[in-house]
């Protein structure tokens, strides 16, 4: 029995809520590592944005530096509350059914908004 290749197009696949979750918390965990770590070392290690008086230099803080802090925050942040959903469905009997578990990433996808709503307006 011969068996042809079957053609899957990925642009027609419905993921569910809770695996669109799951990739997105792996996503922003690599953020985190490549963007909002060497960013926060920029910022916080380094005088960059300091004037020789310890004030923030306002002309240095530009367009490229909001939008790295932004994405930076908003990925960590996203990443902590699917840390948290994570660990309450490992640690307790919360989040094991399909509608806990779709209830939950709905809940952490609506925090984060609101997070990143809060975060962009103190940002920009």
């Amino acid at each position: 029995m011969n068996r042809r290749p079957t053609f899957i197009n990925l642009l027609l696949i419905r993921l569910p809520i809770t695996a669109i979750s799951s990739i997105s918390h792996r996503v922003s965990g690599i953020v985190n590592f490549f963007i909002a770590i060497p960013t926060f070392v920029l910022i916080f290690l380094t005088d960059y944005l300091l004037t020789p008086n310890l004030e923030w230099d306002l002309s240095k803080y530009n367009f490229e530096v909001k939008l790295l802090v932004s994405i930076s925050l908003i990925s960590l942040s996203y990443h902590i509350f699917a840390g948290l959903r994570h660990l309450i469905a490992d640690f307790t009997s919360y989040g094991h059914e399909l509608n806990e578990a779709a209830n939950s990433a709905k809940f952490v996808f609506g925090l984060t908004s609101i997070s990143a709503v809060i975060l962009l307006m103190e940002i920009w």
